[in-house]
């Protein structure tokens, strides 16, 4: 029964347009026409927005994996490692030189605004973005990152409204 459930949870859509259509070819059939090319011709339009919407759920989810993957990459390479040393030295309270990575927390601000950018196009699924906005709330709290997106926050417009998105969540924040 979970089974079936979840079929219909996911084709929902598809199903309700198909038996939409078919109403409507019945109702032509029964009250204006009874030819039964007009139920085949709008059962045919019916199955072609079908396959319309698949094709474009696949299209779209081709292109969450693709930036899905693009991001881990580019974060992995780029900035996991950093980030990742920058919050143990600031947990041991060793003397963090933030000027040497300024350009990095920029790029990361930059990273994150086109994941922002693409969530609010509707490529990244909420989920995901809840995700990804909790890691990075994690490490732009941290004090000697903040100290930079606080600076940042004066160019907001060029972050595509991340700031909008993210600010009231920074911990101390006084705008």
């Amino acid at each position: 029964m979970k089974a079936i459930f979840s079929y219909f949870k996911l084709y929902f859509d598809l199903i309700f347009i198909n038996l939409f259509f078919l109403g409507v070819a019945l109702s032509f059939y029964l009250f204006i026409s009874e030819k039964l090319e007009v139920i085949g011709a709008i059962m045919a339009t019916s199955i072609s927005i079908s396959f319309g919407i698949r094709q474009y759920r696949i299209e779209n989810d081709k292109m969450f994996k693709e930036l899905f993957k693009e991001f881990n990459c580019t974060y992995d390479r780029k900035f996991n490692d950093v980030l990742n040393k920058l919050d143990r030295e600031i947990k041991n309270n060793l003397d963090v030189s933030i000027t040497e990575n300024r350009e990095l927390i920029i790029d990361y601000l930059n990273f994150c605004s086109e994941e922002f950018l693409w969530y609010k196009k509707g490529r990244i699924p909420f989920t995901v973005w809840k995700s990804w906005k909790k890691g990075m709330l994690y490490f732009l709290n941290l004090p000697s990152i903040k100290e930079i997106v606080v600076e940042q926050y004066c160019q907001k417009d060029s972050y595509y409204g991340l700031f909008e998105d993210l600010f009231p969540n920074l911990k101390g924040n006084n705008k």
